[in-house]
């Protein structure tokens, strides 16, 4: 957004886009998460979209990390992230929106456990598939 003008809509919570290299396809893969708080005594609402799924085989047991700061240049492997969120896409490989309930509700503002402006990884088995940051949606 281009002095707080824009075409696009806002949807409301979080969103990160995610690039990163398939290591298991050797093909890109790209990916949209959004986050959202719906109620106020329910976990957060996660949705992961797809670009092209049908040329990735199950991912299976997954996890979204969220990271303590924004670099995706570097990564402190002594620091504890901020969020892990395991999932797994094993009966999602054949679309291309996966949901999922998040074990507790995020703080989806700026600074202090905020998850605004921080990285966020979608891994495999230790490896990392995509990673992007998280902004306003």
């Amino acid at each position: 957004m281009c002095h707080g003008h824009s075409l696009r809509e806002s949807e409301g919570g979080a969103i990160a886009i995610l690039r990163g290299q398939g290591r298991q396809s050797g093909a890109l893969f790209n990916a949209k998460i959004t986050l959202k708080n719906l109620d106020d005594d329910i976990p957060t609402q996660a949705t992961i979209l797809f670009e092209k799924t049908n040329r990735f085989p199950s991912l299976g047991a997954c996890a979204l990390i969220i990271h303590q700061d924004g670099n995706l240049n570097y990564e402190d492997p002594a620091q504890a992230p901020l969020h892990h969120i395991p999932f797994d896409l094993y009966n999602n490989q054949a679309c291309e929106a996966c949901n999922v309930s998040l074990p507790a509700r995020l703080d989806l503002g700026v600074g202090g456990q905020g998850v605004i402006g921080r990285k966020v990884s979608l891994m495999n088995s230790r490896q990392v598939i995509a990673e992007g940051i998280i902004g306003w949606n």
